[in-house]
């Protein structure tokens, strides 16, 4: 597999930044304004049909998984038109092919009925259907299906002519009927997936599902016959683990710039994260890890930085299935692509949400935010059009509200603002002789989220119901492969049996560091008033540099210490509370809800660089603290005392939160250091804790690479729910991250 590892390893590292998948330019170019007049369903299963049969079908002698989207740099006179077609009114992003992006797809109901059996499925639903709307939605599925097929088989024919047979083999059992191999199955996978994120949607984000469960009958079987080895499966999980890096470009989606990534447009999928799910629990709560997890875990490469392989952890998996859990802190010490996510915790909440536990076999997509299953759809990532431009009764202040970012927090510069005026207010009432306590603080903040939870619900109503006006009007590539689209013959995004949009707490250290210090300072130890940090802050705490010492003197969340233990868990219980109690109307109305979250991916350093200093010390443009991290520089007392400050969230309150755990790696070396860390994990995980993500740097390392990046191309790190390849990012995230192992 040396060859295949070698090629994945330099696509992601010296890739042309400003690559392009140049088939899908000129193609789409071309057709881009045939079929007008038809309704986007069938414009979109035209123009896929027409994309599919005459994109190249590339294969090396060493693949064992078929599937490439050819891309290179353009030259001047390619780029110039490639801008004119990015820019041209009927561009199909814009008009035909809506995104499908930070979805999942039904992979069982593939796997089990392959594309033959999909299409009979629908033609079977269509026989029945009067409504002329849903009629064409179906019709237009069916042609997909027969796209799709077409396009294996041209993989299929190119196969034999090269005289690789097996993959030939693979391929057939791919296109038709339902996979009867482990290898074909795998492949039919991986083509659905290469199409939606080469071909279709950018910024694709797709989660490929639970294949340890799904695959493991079909492994089972080919291991038991013999036609299947546990080394040909490594190879070929291996190759399929390939094949996702291959089709990526080079920089940073969050932070990066035209100049610097290669982008969504020119690369589909540059930077977005596949995910790939493995153990976790089943419908009636047991362990769902079987050898197949095992063996998706140990094909894990370090440098790889697709898929994004999420764990979802059982209680005890370390004593259960310690050699799974011991093979994945390893990976984990090597800063391989892999997340710990706390799957007791994630079920608990959508239990208390009001989804049945039976229901709550949840996935993880975009940047690790979690979904209950193919059964529900993300809000603020579906198809915009079915709000905004099919029959909607929104307003133009309406639509421009709800595509605002605004909708992230409530104030321009995310909580710590309101933080900041809450105290202002406060000073007044206390300069003129008011009773002021922390118990004032916490009753404006909590109105606050209040006030803005129930706003944002009011809204998402509001498109909710204007999408479901003519839900069969528009077809994504997601709806082609959902139980629910199928049957109801409409759009997900209008017609899911749940609909939720992710709320979160940005910036929680901050605020919570700003509880702890203006509680520890001015009401307990009374050394400083409300008007002196207000002062403090104005002046970004020059000429107050008393009142700064005591501010880096309090311990701050992340420490464990009693008072900052105290206050993240009143905001963190408040916040949670708030935000079901808000959602429990809706949800049981329309099976609308809010998940409450600790995330805030790079908006920390784009909402701190623009805003003054806040009371917990953090000086003026400074990053706030990143998803439910402490602030950087706040862990002074060990790993331990870190994830002991974690467990303050109870286990029923986020349904995300990312934790970047940056441990130094030569303290988990060896057979010792691994068991060590294993054991620290399994600990924090046992008693609560909700997620980790781990990065294997040093500062010096970092510092390092920095200085020397042609040298360093091989160091990844965590970002949010993706991996980055550290040299490719911009300076304000790298020194982000080299802030955040100090």
């Amino acid at each position: 597999m040396k060859r295949n590892i070698d090629e994945a390893i330099r696509a992601l590292t010296e890739k042309p930044i400003f690559s392009v998948t140049y088939e899908r330019f000129f193609i789409m170019d071309r057709i881009k304004s045939d079929y007008t007049g038809l309704p986007q369903p069938l414009k979109f299963s035209r123009i896929l049909t027409t994309l599919l049969s005459e994109v190249s079908t590339p294969i090396k002698e060493y693949d064992l998984i078929a599937g490439r989207a050819l891309d290179r740099e353009l030259s001047p006179e390619e780029d110039i038109r490639f801008r004119e077609f990015l820019r041209h009114p009927d561009y199909p992003q814009r008009r035909v092919i809506f995104g499908s992006g930070h979805s999942s797809y039904d992979w069982d109901m593939l796997v089990s009925l392959g594309l033959d059996g999909l299409r009979e499925r629908a033609l079977a639903r269509m026989s029945g259907e009067d409504d002329p709307e849903k009629r064409i939605f179906l019709s237009a599925i069916v042609e997909i299906y027969s796209a799709i097929s077409l396009y294996i088989q041209r993989y299929e024919e190119k196969a034999r002519k090269m005289g690789l047979f097996d993959l030939a083999d693979a391929l057939s059992d791919a296109s038709h009927s339902a996979p009867k191999t482990f290898r074909g199955a795998l492949q039919l996978v991986f083509i659905v997936a290469l199409i939606n994120c080469a071909y279709l949607t950018p910024n694709p984000t797709l989660t490929l599902g639970r294949l340890d469960v799904i695959l493991y009958p079909l492994y089972k079987k080919g291991i038991e016959s013999g036609e299947l080895s546990e080394e040909m499966a490594g190879r070929l999980i291996t190759d399929y683990y390939c094949k996702h890096n291959l089709m990526m470009g080079r920089g940073e989606h969050q932070l990066g710039t035209p100049e610097n990534s290669t982008g969504f447009d020119r690369i589909f999928n540059f930077d977005a994260p596949q995910y790939l799910m493995i153990g976790g629990s089943d419908r009636h709560g047991n362990p769902s890890s079987n050898e197949l997890s095992l063996l998706f875990a140990r094909c894990i490469v370090k440098g790889f930085k697709n898929p994004v392989v999420v764990v979802r952890y059982t209680d005890s998996m370390n004593e259960h299935f310690p050699e799974l859990f011991k093979v994945l802190s390893e990976k984990a010490t090597e800063s391989a692509s892999l997340m710990f996510y706390n799957d007791r915790n994630l079920k608990l909440c959508f239990n208390r949400m009001g989804i049945p536990y039976d229901e709550c076999d949840y996935i993880l997509f975009g940047c690790n935010w979690p979904s209950p299953g193919t059964n529900g759809s993300w809000m603020l990532g579906g198809p915009s059009s079915l709000a905004f431009d099919v029959d909607s009764s929104l307003t133009d202040e309406e639509k421009a509200y709800l595509r605002r970012p605004f909708m992230r927090t409530r104030s321009e510069h995310s909580w710590p603002q309101d933080f900041c005026e809450i105290l202002e207010s406060l000073a007044e009432d206390e300069k003129a002789g008011a009773s002021v306590s922390i118990e004032d603080f916490y009753r404006e903040m909590f109105y606050r989220i209040s006030e803005f939870t129930e706003r944002k619900l009011e809204y998402l109503e509001k498109e909710l119901l204007a999408r479901q006006r003519h839900s069969s009007s528009l077809l994504t590539f997601t709806d082609c492969f959902l139980d629910e689209s199928l049957e109801n013959a409409a759009c997900h995004a209008a017609r899911a049996k749940y609909h939720f949009e992710v709320h979160p707490f940005q910036m929680f250290a901050t605020v919570t560091d700003c509880f702890t210090v203006i509680d520890k300072i001015v009401f307990k130890d009374k050394k400083a008033s409300l008007a002196d940090f207000c002062s403090a802050i104005k002046n970004n705490f020059e000429g107050h540099d008393c009142l700064l010492a005591l501010i880096r003197g309090t311990d701050k969340f992340g420490s464990d210490s009693e008072l900052s233990n105290y206050h993240a868990k009143r905001i963190s219980d408040g916040f949670a509370l708030i935000t079901y109690e808000k959602s429990k109307p809706y949800f049981e109305r329309l099976g609308l809800f809010l998940e409450p979250s600790l995330q805030s991916d790079t908006w920390h350093i784009k909402y701190g660089s623009s805003y003054g200093a806040t009371p917990d010390g953090r000086l003026a443009k400074m990053p706030y603290s990143q998803n439910s991290r402490p602030s950087n520089g706040s862990s002074k007392n060990g790993i331990t005392a870190l994830l002991s400050s974690m467990l303050v969230h109870s286990p029923d309150s986020y349904m995300s939160g990312a934790l970047n755990l940056d441990i130094q790696k030569n303290l988990y070396t060896g057979e010792e250091g691994v068991a060590r860390f294993s054991q620290i994990l399994s600990n924090y995980f046992n008693c609560g804790g909700l997620h980790a993500q781990v990065s294997a740097i040093s500062k010096e390392e970092l510092i390092e690479a920095q200085k020397n990046p042609q040298l360093h191309r091989d160091i990844l790190v965590r970002v949010t729910g993706y991996s980055g390849i550290f040299v490719d990012m911009c300076r304000s995230l790298q020194n982000d991250i080299i802030a955040r192992t100090e």
